[in-house]
Formats: C-alpha cells, sequence, structure tokens
C-alpha cells in the first residue's frame, strides 16, 4: 500500500531535502535522482531507499510509481507543492528516488584499462556529461579530486542520466597522492590544448590515467607533475578550444576504440 507524507517536517521529506545540497549528500550518504525514466532504468539494476511521487503525477511517472510497489520499494505519495520542495528541475515530471551512494574502495579495482581523473570539473553540468560519457565508453573508474563539484548533485545525475550509479566513482580524492602511489602502474595523460597526439592514448598495454583540468585553469601544477605528456584534439584554426566535457567525451571514444574494452552499446 502506498504511504502518504503530509507535513513538510517528515523525517524522511527533510532528508531528501538535505540531498539537495552537498553537505547532505555527504551526511547520509544517498543521493537524489529525478524522473520517471532515470529511476526506471535504476531500479533495474538496484532499489531505491524510498520513492516520492506527487499526488499530481501521471503518465510514466504513475507507471514507474506501480513498477516500484510490486517490487516492495516504498513509495510515499505528497502534495505537489511539498514535491516542489524537493525538486531540481524546472519542468518536474513528479517522481523522484533517493538511492545509496554506492560504496567504492579504489583499492579493490584492478588497474587496466582507464582511469578518469577530473582535476576542478567545476560545472554540474561538464561533470554529469563526462560520467555519462565514461559509463559508455568503459571506464575502470572516475576519480573527482579535490574542488571538482560532487558527482551525486542533482544537477550532476541529470546530466549523466543517473549512470553515476554505474560507473565506479571516487569525489574529494586527492589526486596527486594518487597519481604518486600508482605511478608505477598507470601511465597518466593530461588533455592539453598544447598537447601532443591523441593516438598517444591508444595503446593497449598500458593502464591509462586520462587527466582532464578545470574548466577555467587547466590542470593543476600538483597534478601535472605526475602526468607523463599531454594530449590535444586538433581543430580547425580559431578555435582554441572545446568545452572540457566534450573534449573528455571524444578522448575516452578515441581511447575506447583501440583499447577494446568489451563495452556494448
Amino acid at each position: 500500500m502506498r504511504g502518504k507524507i503530509i507535513s513538510p517536517s517528515n523525517t524522511k521529506l527533510k532528508i531528501t531535502r538535505s540531498l539537495l545540497a552537498r553537505s547532505g549528500i555527504l551526511k547520509y550518504g544517498l543521493f537524489l535522482m529525478e524522473g520517471p525514466r532515470f529511476i526506471s532504468d535504476y531500479i533495474s539494476r538496484g532499489t531505491p531507499e524510498w520513492i516520492l511521487i506527487s499526488d499530481m503525477a501521471a503518465g510514466l511517472s504513475g507507471t514507474v510509481a506501480e513498477k516500484a510497489e510490486a517490487m516492495s520499494i516504498p513509495v510515499m505519495e505528497i502534495p505537489n507543492k511539498l514535491f516542489s520542495d524537493i525538486s531540481d528541475t524546472k519542468t518536474s515530471q513528479g517522481l523522484a528516488a533517493v538511492c545509496s551512494v554506492p560504496s567504492v574502495n579504489i583499492d579493490d579495482i584492478p588497474r587496466k584499462g582507464v582511469f578518469l581523473l577530473l582535476d576542478g570539473i567545476s560545472d554540474p553540468g561538464n561533470m554529469g556529461t563526462i560520467v555519462r560519457s565514461a559509463a559508455a565508453f568503459g571506464c575502470a573508474a572516475i576519480i573527482a579530486g579535490r574542488g571538482s563539484c560532487c558527482p551525486f548533485a542533482p544537477k550532476v545525475t541529470r546530466a549523466a542520466a543517473g549512470l553515476n550509479s554505474i560507473v565506479p566513482v571516487v569525489f574529494d580524492a586527492d589526486l596527486a597522492a594518487f597519481m604518486q602511489s600508482n605511478s608505477h602502474v598507470i601511465e597518466f595523460i593530461g588533455a592539453d590544448a598544447s598537447g601532443g597526439d591523441v593516438n598517444r592514448l591508444c595503446r593497449q598495454e598500458i593502464c591509462l590515467g586520462l587527466v582532464i583540468g578545470s574548466e577555467a585553469h587547466g590542470i593543476s601544477a600538483a597534478t601535472f607533475k605526475y602526468c607523463s605528456g599531454t594530449v590535444a584534439l586538433r581543430m580547425t584554426g580559431g578555435v582554441e578550444s572545446l568545452n572540457a566535457a566534450v573534449s573528455a567525451s571524444i578522448l575516452l571514444y578515441e581511447t575506447n576504440k583501440h583499447l577494446g574494452s568489451g563495452v556494448e552499446n
């Protein structure tokens, strides 16, 4: 039977609201996913802690909520006015899921394939697009350094199509320390406008660490010193650089073509 929440002071509702901010995500180890398509995909591979549905939701949102109820996932109906307090979208479809942030121990991940290091990616849209591409092209892990936005913020989750829940993600990491301790097994190469040919990324015999710097300042000095080199995408004259998410996505695609990750679309 579907539960109902009518009070803004309800504990589950208060926790859900807190997940709009990084502090709430870190405090509870939970993140917020919104939209019936993303939630439907998620419940095909995992179990949300609970789902909230607006009393004005219809169509696919109602169908997904019924599917969740059939799987014994707690579903609670709330007034649309209260739902607007937890929604991070302008045109909400009235369905949100609270999910556990996956627990990842970076030491347990085999050193093979591609590790994607994000050095100060601050825009949630860029972060989400990069995470989505990393999932699509079979990255072994994403390591977001200190100064990057939270990979489980609602805007990131939306831009990532919820795929931040399937690719291993570590955040608030000390990138320089990770690179120093893994330099004997991972070759770290940075993306930089003045870098060399992208073919440097396409050697099957190496475990690759691809480093993407911040939108405004590029790769930090502390991280850059552990890079064995840099690569760049060749562009037509008059274009200085691409958006960080676009660059990362193209580089991951090029790398995946040669490494043969076995990922199927």
